[in-house]
């Protein structure tokens, strides 16, 4: 764990206090007049370096945690709440609330189509995680390049005319948590015969200060709320809609040992042997190579920037992003080079352990 100074932390608490409605507002024109989507971050760079943020609403009916807005027959006051926290700082929880006021409507979305997948008679690989593995904007003001996470850059390692890898991990979710999402419901309503699921928990489940993302790694499949039990759900999703379960293990932080995931990990190998799901040993390919390589050229895969890199000069939204000038000293999240490589390590866990995937990968 790193250590951060008290004056550090009251100009993060000044920082996050001072955010404005106008950050999330979208098409809304204000806290009191709400009746389109909201965009809810899922991560923000902040003067501690980068934060995970979950969301909780008073009335998800209304307001979900992924930001789609419902205007239901009556008016109603709606409070959602940013959780933030940090990998590198685990004591450090801040909330930011919005008290808004949804305006009368159908009860139907106003504003922004339900999701929908173009399969184009293709498989669909669903990658359900978190944020080492979840999609972050590299154009557009204030943007997150070079951070990537690895499922980002999985689709183009399959045949285009036969499979589609589909990124819908979150950041900061975790097992339990990743449940309330819009992108759970997409997962639950699009899955089809013949589909697969990757999925790949452990970095926020072990956040016992917080009762909506911990999940215990101890536990069997019939402890409600263990890991295992969790896991199991989105597993049994899966199979009952006659696609094909994968258990990945998390990314390792970029440490000789990751204590903290590995009792998470060997759940999953666990797991997998229980029930008979094949598991890609994610945090074994990348720990095996830190070990190989050594902690400083170990940096090359993880989100440690400099300010004006040059190693990211080649893309011109880098002028854009939220690290171009502050840089970042991050040991967990990816650079868009590390979430390359470790796509191309999932993809030779696939070849090796899941034949029934494998003929879809070019």
């Amino acid at each position: 764990m790193k250590t951060y100074t008290a004056e550090q932390y009251e100009a993060l608490v000044r920082e996050i206090e001072g955010i404005d409605f106008a950050e999330v507002k979208l098409e809304n024109e204000c806290e009191e007049r709400v009746c389109g989507d909201l965009n809810l971050w899922d991560g923000r760079n902040t003067v501690l370096g980068y934060a995970d943020v979950s969301w909780s609403s008073s009335a998800p009916d209304s307001v979900s945690t992924s930001g789609a807005v419902v205007c239901m027959p009556e008016q109603k006051n709606v409070r959602i709440t940013a959780h933030f926290s940090y990998q590198d700082y685990p004591d450090i929880e801040i909330d930011k609330s919005f008290d808004l006021i949804v305006l009368k409507g159908s009860g139907k979305r106003e504003k922004a189509a339900e999701k929908t997948i173009d399969r184009r008679g293709r498989r669909v690989v669903f990658v359900i995680g978190d944020s080492t593995a979840s999609p972050y904007p590299h154009s557009g003001e204030n943007n997150r390049f070079p951070q990537t996470g690895w499922a980002q850059y999985f689709d183009k390692y399959f045949d285009h005319d036969k499979a589609l890898a589909l990124d819908i991990a979150m950041s900061g979710r975790s097992a339990k948590s990743y449940m309330n999402e819009d992108n759970f419901k997409l997962f639950k309503s699009e899955i089809r015969p013949g589909d697969f699921l990757i999925v790949q928990f452990g970095h926020n489940d072990s956040k016992e200060q917080d009762p909506n993302r911990y999940a215990p790694a101890k536990g069997g499949i019939d402890d409600e709320g263990s890991y295992k039990n969790l896991m199991n759900k989105y597993i049994s999703i899966a199979r009952g809609a006659g696609a094909v379960p994968i258990i990945a293990t998390s990314v390792s932080r970029r440490k000789l040992s990751d204590e903290s995931l590995e009792e998470y990990v060997n759940a999953a190998i666990d797991l997998g042997r229980e029930l008979g799901v094949p598991v890609l040993n994610v945090y074994k390919r990348v720990n095996d190579w830190i070990g190989e390589v050594g902690l400083e050229e170990a940096k090359s895969l993880y989100k440690i920037i400099k300010p004006r890199d040059p190693r990211f000069m080649y893309e011109p939204e880098f002028l854009n992003s939220q690290f171009y000038e502050c840089g970042d000293n991050d040991d967990t999240h990816l650079n868009i080079f590390g979430a390359d490589k470790i796509a191309g390590w999932v993809a030779e866990e696939i070849k090796a352990n899941v034949p029934e995937l494998a003929v879809y990968l070019k």
